[in-house]
């Protein structure tokens, strides 16, 4: 194929050349640079299409961005810190049940949409480290899976990381963070068992709670029975005041709230110990089956494996008054917030900054994530896929193909691949193809800062 003309060159040629005459030549050379390129993705080799046989725009450190290739991004991992002299750190961890608005908060505290959201649950399925850096502070997150019970990876068969990465993520960290979604009136008055298991494990941790999407709720003045629930009648080991409104409930004395809530506390705990004893029995006979069904999951790694034992024996050393009532005693303080609607979240941002330590910084003020930017763009792609794709698509992970820049347009060039196993998979999912591209593109767009070219290809598994 002859060496494209660009337009300058073009017109300094024939500058007679009308504008359409012009237009037909560049769209000739695209359409041909666009089958030359689809003809080597499948009979190339992979190394010619990633890392440094690619050329990208030139890389500025400074640029606080997602880099267009792995080793960008370890190249701005790995600098110095440009720390000040009075710098300050907090390394800080948010758990929660599924689908709480975990990943959304982070994006909102970060002022970046990095981490994929979705209506799905289970839609983040390991822990990913963001940075966020503003004057003298460093605040590193780490956004975890919703907390499952260990149950769950027996009987739905997911994975072990899945359920041992949020007990992983506290480790270590200045700052626990624990999300609680109140839209939802069934489990907003009460933390789940293995929440309230893992804040035990790590008791000498502070602990804030978040009650996330309070936008969605009518009545404000509720949210204080929700949060006598939930910390115990105690915050930052001081008593909790009622609310004292005829309008929000029939009880008028205070004595006659505080018995009010005193009972839904027993009768919560009579339930949990009529349920646990009733269970025992079952869990004996079920322990066979459990035990099959380990015995057949020969595709776990050891090493995970290994993990998931020592996190249910962690879980299996905490006792049952840790479990007992109705939320954590040790919050040192609540917030609420709505991350959808951006509101409230600039309280929990400089609640953070106020309590960050003096200390070295961690990473370079560019720093946004340590993830690989081919994972980013796939997660993209994955959340589209979870909005618009009516069944759940946790088996259907979309597989980079090509991933270059293309220099004639001044576009990253993006294909993906992916495969479903059978046929009435790949024309459910082709049929959305359109609308995922089309939302992706712009998610790509925001997240690399350049103009994205995508394309999806349904294949069938072999």
């Amino acid at each position: 194929m002859a060496a494209s003309i660009s337009m300058r060159s073009t017109m300094k040629l024939n500058k007679k050349l009308s504008w359409s005459h012009l237009k037909l030549i560049l769209n000739y050379q695209r359409i041909q640079i666009q089958l030359c390129s689809t003809k080597n993705v499948y009979h190339g080799k992979d190394s010619d299409y990633f890392g440094t046989a690619q050329k990208f725009p030139e890389f500025h450190p400074e640029d606080r961005r997602i880099c267009f290739t792995p080793e960008e991004q370890l190249m701005k991992i790995t600098m110095p810190p440009n720390q000040p002299d009075n710098s300050k750190i907090l390394r800080m961890a948010i758990i929660g049940d599924p689908n709480v608005g975990k990943s959304t908060l982070i994006n909102r505290l970060l002022q970046h949409k990095i981490l994929p959201v979705s209506t799905k649950i289970n839609t983040t399925r390991k822990n990913t480290l963001l940075v966020l850096t503003k004057d003298e502070y460093q605040i590193i997150f780490v956004d975890t899976p919703g907390v499952l019970n260990p149950k769950t990876k027996a009987r739905h068969r997911v994975p072990s990381s899945l359920v041992v990465d949020p007990d992983k993520a506290a480790d270590n960290v200045d700052l626990l963070g624990v999300v609680v979604d109140v839209k939802d009136k069934f489990r907003r008055n009460t933390l789940s068992k293995t929440v309230m298991k893992i804040l035990h494990l790590h008791r000498n941790t502070p602990t804030v709670l978040i009650l996330n999407k309070v936008d969605a709720v009518v009545n404000k003045k509720g949210l204080l029975n929700t949060i006598i629930s939930l910390t115990n009648k105690e915050l930052n080991e001081k008593k909790i005041p009622l609310w004292m409104d005829k309008r929000t409930h029939k009880l008028t004395r205070r004595e006659q709230q505080e018995d009010f809530i005193d009972s839904v506390i027993e009768k919560y705990k009579a339930s949990k110990t009529s349920s646990g004893q009733s269970s025992s029995k079952s869990e004996e006979t079920c322990a066979e089956d459990t035990s099959e069904e380990q015995d057949e999951e020969q595709d776990v790694s050891s090493e995970e494996d290994l993990d998931f034992r020592k996190y249910i024996a962690r879980l299996n050393t905490c006792p049952e008054t840790a479990v007992q009532k109705t939320g954590w005693s040790n919050f040192k303080e609540v917030f609420m917030v709505s991350a959808l609607k951006d509101d409230g979240v600039d309280d929990l941002r400089d609640y953070m900054f106020f309590c960050a330590k003096p200390g070295n910084w961690q990473y370079h003020s560019s720093v946004l994530t340590d993830e690989s930017p081919y994972k980013l763009a796939e997660n993209i792609v994955w959340e589209k896929m979870m909005d618009f794709v009516k069944f759940p698509v946790y088996e259907l992970h979309p597989q980079i193909k090509l991933w270059r820049w293309d220099w004639e347009t001044d576009k990253l060039d993006v294909i993906m691949n992916i495969e479903c196993g059978n046929k009435f998979l790949v024309a459910t999912v082709a049929k959305e193809i359109p609308i995922i591209v089309e939302k992706a593109v712009e998610e790509l767009r925001n997240l690399f800062k350049c103009l994205v070219r995508l394309e999806l290809l349904v294949l069938l598994k072999k």
